[in-house]
């Protein structure tokens, strides 16, 4: 008979408040369905094929891992949702072997190299989407690839037109909002994110003021820099509108792997982030700059969230 073991070793985070990492990645699974359905609905055929094909290409690279090492790593859903995340930053027309590519890169590379589920210092689908769009530009080119699409907005993305152009004319706030615009499967359906990642919040399934701060962030340095040069420089509703900002803020910097612990850092670490965002996007190279200010300030967050209110010691003279 064998004996059940003295120790029992989790995943990180060590701090429990009654919900289990299954139950977390369901609620968070169901609150991408919309959004995700909403891009099939936005973009035919082709999105669903790159849905299904970046979830099942996850999962089987999870069960190889699995397999390898031992483990069940399936039962916790984290990579369906993750291969759901990663369909969802990818556009439409995205080749087949790119997205066997990308699921590859983000199983083996950005989480189990690294330890696997709570050991991961970057969200996995980030990684992987960072990388591929270094590598193959082109592939993800929202332009150049949907082309064929027949849309009743601009076909290029509005940061890409802001930064080419020099204008933001043809993409209101409301058109924004309802997703009216290129890019990936899902990511871009801002509204149905946003409900989303509120319901998230209310039933403390992210942590509240990581999302919050980040958006924070992105509203007041696109102010500063709006305030500044109005004509050159577009308001915050633009920027928190436009690309992954919203999917980054409520499904991206709240894994409980990458975000900081401590209320403080949480903070601290979405108002630099969404400071970085916006500064990457006006001065970078690349117009969508959340993707590389994540990753950047995912190095620094076990720092930051060394940042916490020190307790109070008070000296009490001897009687």
């Amino acid at each position: 008979m064998q004996r059940p073991p003295l120790l029992s070793v989790a995943a990180a985070p060590h701090i429990h408040d009654g919900s289990s990492v299954r139950r977390i990645y369901l609620w968070q699974l169901l609150m991408l369905v919309p959004a995700a359905v909403g891009g099939v609905l936005a973009w035919g055929p082709g999105a669903a094929r790159v849905l299904m094909l970046a979830i099942g290409a996850s999962v089987l690279c999870e069960a190889l891992v699995a397999r390898l090492r031992g483990r069940d790593y399936l039962a916790d859903f984290s990579v369906v949702v993750q291969g759901l995340m990663l369909g969802m930053l990818l556009h439409a027309e995205t080749p087949w072997w790119l997205i066997l590519i990308g699921a590859a890169l983000m199983v083996f590379v950005g989480k189990h190299f690294f330890g696997g589920q709570g050991s991961y210092p970057f969200p996995p689908p980030l990684l992987s989407y960072a990388i591929l769009l270094v590598s193959w530009p082109g592939q993800l080119d929202v332009a150049r690839r949907l082309v064929a699409y027949d849309v009743s907005f601009p076909p290029i993305a509005p940061l890409t037109v802001w930064r080419s152009f020099g204008t933001t004319g043809g993409f209101p706030p409301g058109g924004l909002l309802l997703g009216q615009q290129m890019g990936g499967v899902g990511s871009s359906m801002v509204l149905l994110l946003a409900i989303g990642g509120l319901i998230l919040m209310l039933g403390r399934y992210i942590p509240w003021r990581t999302p919050l701060a980040y958006l924070a962030g992105i509203a007041l340095s696109a102010q500063i820099f709006h305030l500044v040069n109005s004509a050159a420089y577009p308001g915050p509703l633009f920027h928190l509108f436009s690309g992954i900002a919203v999917f980054v803020a409520f499904f991206l910097i709240t894994d409980f792997s990458c975000t900081p612990v401590n209320p403080v850092a949480q903070v601290i670490y979405g108002l630099a982030t969404g400071f970085l965002t916006v500064l990457i996007r006006t001065l970078g190279v690349w117009p969508e700059g959340a993707v590389f200010a994540v990753l950047l300030m995912s190095i620094a967050q076990p720092l930051i969230d060394k940042i916490h209110p020190q307790p109070v010691v008070v000296e009490v003279p001897a009687q």
